[in-house]
């Protein structure tokens, strides 16, 4: 069940994600030197972010580093609530930042 090259740490993170020049606020749930989930705050406006999908990671690591992550979409899904709609993805780092690195390394 699990294809995933290191462990997942299990954190929450707040961050921006910036696709299709739309940014979205949100918390990384888990994340790796390769991937990280997340899931949106609710929103109003339906999406859909296809697979292959480039997008921006915006957040500040508990150390103060504020760092961009660019990442490619591998899954994406929708979830309606009484207050709009969530949105929650799988991605795969392009190339992470070394603060980034660096912040794994110290957990």
């Amino acid at each position: 069940m699990e294809n995933r090259k290191s462990e997942r740490l299990t954190d929450s993170l707040d961050v921006e994600i910036v696709a299709g020049g739309v940014a979205y606020s949100g918390l990384i749930l888990n994340y790796s030197e390769e991937g990280m989930y997340l899931v949106t705050a609710t929103t109003y406006e339906v999406v859909d972010i296809p697979p292959s999908s480039k997008i921006e990671v915006k957040c500040k690591l508990p150390t103060g580093n504020e760092i961009k992550i660019n990442c490619e979409v591998k899954w994406f899904q929708t979830k309606p609530t009484p207050y709009g709609v969530t949105f929650s993805m799988g991605m795969e780092l392009i190339e992470p930042p070394q603060a980034y690195k660096d912040y794994l390394a110290s957990r």
